[in-house]
């Protein structure tokens, strides 16, 4: 067969373990048909053939991001900013002209706060003065806790007679009223049923400009983390790019637990799809956040002796969750993010193997986030094939926050080493729009174990780093395993998808205090370049 694109003159780390580096790859038909060396590889190419030269840089496998909410990523692109800001006044600058420039009664969103970062803490009044006609809601860096001013209270009705939702709380002051922080989702859902979404043929304009930015970034391939609050509108936008030839990813999507009924009616299973777009497990959520201080805990946070964390779903709910879908094939994917709610859910998982399922889809279980895990549990995972899904640039932002609130068990926060040593299979990704979407810095962040300033000096727990090879098998092969997809994506190997990027520097030979920096300069998905760097 000859070949429609080669790839040559390249430090190719294949990942391959027969061939584990080559100089060229030849591609037809959307698959790699040759690996090898530069004279037997470009002796396949013919007089229409595309001939790429790497100009001796490192290729990679395409990258892929194994938890991601990508319809998420598109729609904050387009609201307030707040990542970053270091002050509640750089808050109400950015939310004033906003308002500026809406109409009254016109809602205004933003997202990426950090109250870590400043001397008070968030209040309703804060934005009441500069935004007395418009709703405002502005969702912190998790997603798990939103600020709204006192106009969105009052359209959702939420006053000082609002009971908590279950599973969740309004914050209130000391007279009972609201202070205009919602924690938790059936909290968030009080306000966010009032809030309408662009239309359609906007929302399928900005998930295209999404998946660019993803393929800018090195990414071939996520695994979608689909939540209720996004109802059908992610599937039906990615079917759309499908439909269009548009959608330059694979993506692996999960499918929300509200949802497992329908899917059952239907004979729903996970893979069904194609090539592209594919159903992935059943998402749902055990706990809160770190952050927002709503993990679940099996001791009180530091310095909130009454504090535990919250349930946001109950270990009876998980473990009926786990039995249907395992009925129907589905394997789940819980997020835990504290060390009660993942130790819970490690066994709820362990006694609810997707191999005793009638429609077993060989997917194995899978944790997200696994932030904090007690020492007695890191054998559990890898004995009972659990994934581990995390993120390691969370820790660029979260050491701080991490130490303050959990004191001296953070020794096992983002404990990539220890879960490798105990046989834990790890996959990474990113969370964005919780964090930002570039692999490189999840790279940096899982060999460093440092922030982008160069702290803490000598690395957060340093002896929980990675090699620079682990974290490109978490972007790759891991995330291809736990879609079990390892024989079509994850290595640069004959038969396999023809997905790929071009680095510009070589990750495995320079410091790891530059990895930050490296960019892509090529992406090749499909055996296409879908993007090249100026």
């Amino acid at each position: 067969m000859k070949a429609e694109l080669i790839l040559h003159n390249a430090k190719i780390y294949t990942l391959d373990p027969t061939r584990p580096w080559a100089e060229a790859v030849a591609c037809a038909n959307g698959r790699i048909i040759a690996v090898g060396r530069n004279e037997e590889i470009k002796a396949l190419a013919r007089l229409k053939t595309k001939l790429v030269d790497a100009q001796q840089q490192l290729v990679l496998p395409g990258l892929i991001d194994a938890h991601v909410h990508l319809l998420q990523y598109a729609i904050r692109r387009h609201q307030v900013n707040l990542f970053g800001v270091s002050d509640v006044d750089g808050v109400r600058e950015k939310v004033r002209q906003a308002v500026a420039g809406a109409s009254p009664g016109q809602w205004i969103q933003g997202w990426g706060w950090d109250e870590r970062l400043w001397a008070s803490p968030p209040h309703r009044h804060q934005l009441d003065d500069i935004a007395p006609h418009n709703p405002v809601v502005l969702a912190r860096m998790d997603m798990h806790t939103w600020w709204v001013n006192s106009a969105a209270l009052a359209q959702a009705g939420i006053s000082a007679h609002t009971p908590n939702p279950p599973d969740s709380y309004i914050e209130r002051d000391a007279t009972g009223e609201p202070t205009g922080l919602l924690r938790e989702w059936n909290a968030i859902r009080l306000v966010e049923q009032y809030i309408v979404l662009p239309d359609g043929e906007m929302l399928e304009i900005w998930l295209r400009e999404a998946v660019a930015a993803a393929n800018r970034f090195g990414l071939t391939g996520i695994h979608d983390q689909r939540v209720e609050q996004e109802g059908e509108l992610s599937l039906q936008l990615f079917q759309a790019l499908n439909r269009q030839g548009q959608l330059n990813l694979r993506v692996h999507h999960h499918l929300a637990a509200n949802y497992l009924a329908q899917a059952m009616t239907l004979g729903l299973q996970a893979g069904f799809g194609d090539d592209r777009l594919w159903l992935g497990h059943v998402k749902t959520f055990a706990d809160g956040t770190m952050g927002s201080r709503t993990a679940l805990m099996l001791e009180p946070f530091e310095g909130e002796k009454n504090n535990r964390g919250i349930a946001v779903t109950s270990v009876e709910r998980l473990r009926q969750l786990a039995r249907q879908a395992n009925q129907i094939g589905f394997p789940l994917s819980v997020h835990a993010i504290g060390d009660r709610a993942v130790r819970e859910v490690i066994s709820i998982l362990g006694e609810n193997p997707p191999e005793n399922s009638n429609f077993t889809s060989g997917l194995p279980h899978r944790i997200e986030h696994v932030q904090l895990i007690h020492p007695d549990d890191l054998p559990r995972l890898g004995r009972a094939n659990i994934f581990a899904s995390v993120q390691p640039v969370h820790l660029l932002t979260d050491w701080p926050t991490a130490d303050r609130v959990w004191g001296q068990r953070t020794r096992y926060t983002y404990a990539f080493r220890s879960l490798l040593e105990h046989g834990t299979q790890l996959a990474f990704g990113s969370d964005a729009p919780v964090a930002p979407l570039n692999p490189m810095l999840g790279i940096y962040a899982a060999v460093t174990r440092q922030d982008e300033q160069g702290q803490p000096a000598k690395g957060w727990y340093p002896e929980e780093r990675l090699t620079v090879a682990e974290a490109i098998y978490g972007y790759t092969l891991g995330p291809a395993k736990l879609a079990g997809k390892q024989h079509r994506q994850g290595s640069i190997s004959s038969g396999k998808w023809a997905d790929m990027i071009v680095l510009s520097r070589n990750i495995l030979e320079i410091p790891p205090n530059e990895l930050a920096e490296v960019a892509v300069k090529l992406t090749i998905f499909d055996g296409r370049v879908v993007y090249q760097a100026e």
